[in-house]
């Protein structure tokens, strides 16, 4: 496979988008206003992101897939595709399962979080409530799409991968300006073109996978392929149960704090906030990019001496595009903002915009250890790491935000994700540790 062919792939995926984004939120802000425009961050927040309801299933067939995959390379074709359709249909109905406890859990907190715990305004609270049941319901397909996701860049196939997420990317910010256009600021009308889009996602994913889903194997009982079914679903969550907690507390973390500052300053204010981490969010499209593609190849890489030489090489990588990248978004943040939104907008996301880009920088770093940590089977090691910085994070995020406001729920975020960064690399580093002293006792 190639890294640097998939990456590009990865960074079409991810940046693309930003040209809809560029376009259609000016436009949707001014008509919706601060606080509905608030609202809507806080939909794409679960719309755009709440594949992390797959609860590790994406990821663990990407894992599954490629290792598979390697393990394979002397079974004949119809022998592969007959393995992988197993593991894809284990997977598959994973997802649909966490799917539907997602959308369970969505709809059961509907009604509080708009009326009671995100401090909206009544002249908001009734189409904020339909517009997140209406979201509930593209929680189903978003789970299997991430399975889909996950199947197709465990087999290479980043390409493939990319085409739906392309076109999600561009919905996310295209379909509310349309919505807007064609029946005004209704949010929940906005949220059924939003949730339609992932459905027809669902559909071209089954389309790209028809050679694995869609097979038909006289040799094997029916029987027999469900065993081998149950077999493949226990694998899965062997790998990914500690990926679901991580697949858990990783987006409450990265995305929640919208509601938590929502609730505690308002949603009038929190524009201010979100678009900035919105645009950042995207800014680590990059290091996600370049780590989507390394998935695969430190999964395959026997040597622990070649995986240490790869893992250092890439991080090095790292810190010099993420040094770069944040350093030309400070230059740049104030005057793009003055002229994108307004001068007003531009003076108050400012400071906010400073913060968050020093988090930007170590949080895009510590992709690397991240994705090599699961990438070696550690599923374990981060999710325990997440458990314990989601209590310190919201507690440190409530009292800065009430001590100090937006910029407070900034510096929280930064704090955090240093000491994510601190504790990956670190465990990254003990990977190693018996071939450095390995290296150090051999004769010279």
């Amino acid at each position: 496979m190639s890294l640097k062919k998939n990456t590009i792939w990865n960074l079409i995926g991810s940046g693309s988008p930003l040209l809809a984004a560029a376009v259609c939120i000016p436009y949707t802000l001014k008509e919706l206003g601060a606080e509905g425009f608030g609202v809507l961050t806080l939909i794409w927040a679960l719309i755009g992101y709440f594949n992390f309801f797959d609860f590790g299933a994406g990821r663990a067939l990407t894992y599954e897939v490629s290792r598979l995959q390697t393990a394979m390379l002397d079974a004949t074709l119809d022998q592969r595709r007959y393995a992988i359709h197993t593991i894809l249909n284990a997977g598959l109905l994973l997802t649909a399962v966490t799917g539907i406890l997602g959308f369970l859990l969505i709809m059961g907190f509907a009604y509080p979080l708009a009326h009671d715990w995100l401090k909206i305004t009544p002249a908001w609270q009734h189409e904020t409530k339909l517009a997140l049941q209406i979201t509930a319901l593209g929680v189903i397909p978003a789970t299997l799409t991430s399975g889909m996701r996950g199947a197709l860049e465990g087999l290479g196939q980043f390409k493939e991968s990319n085409i739906n997420k392309i076109f999600l990317g561009f919905c996310m910010f295209i379909l509310p300006a349309l919505s807007i256009m064609l029946h005004g600021n209704s949010l929940w009308k906005i949220t059924i073109y939003l949730v339609l889009a992932r459905f027809v996602t669902v559909i071209y994913g089954a389309i790209q996978l028809k050679h694995y889903l869609f097979i038909r194997n006289k040799l094997v009982e029916v029987k027999q392929n469900l065993g081998g079914i149950k077999l493949q679903i226990r694998q899965l969550v062997s790998y990914g149960f500690w990926v679901t907690v991580t697949g858990i507390v990783s987006p409450l973390m990265v995305y929640g704090d919208r509601f938590f500052v929502s609730a505690l300053v308002g949603a009038d204010k929190l524009s201010e906030y979100a678009i900035p981490q919105e645009g950042l969010m995207r800014l680590l499209m990059i290091p996600i990019a370049i780590c989507g593609a390394l998935m695969p190849v430190f999964a395959t890489i026997a040597s622990r001496t070649d995986l240490h030489q790869s893992y250092s090489t890439n991080l090095r990588r790292m810190v010099k595009i993420m040094a770069g990248l944040c350093l030309l978004t400070l230059l740049v943040a104030y005057p793009g903002f003055s002229w994108w939104i307004s001068p007003e907008f531009a003076q108050k996301a400012f400071p906010i915009t400073v913060v968050l880009v020093f988090g930007t920088f170590i949080n895009g770093i510590a992709v690397v250890p991240y994705t090599l940590l699961h990438a070696t089977g550690n599923t374990k090691t981060t999710a325990l790491f997440h458990i314990f910085e989601l209590f310190f994070y919201m507690a440190l995020l409530v009292l800065l935000t009430k001590q100090f406001g937006l910029i407070g729920a900034a510096f929280a975020w930064v704090c955090r994700v240093s000491v994510d960064w601190v504790l990956l690399h670190f465990a990254a580093r003990r990977l190693f540790k018996p071939t450095l002293q390995d290296q150090e006792c051999a004769p010279s």
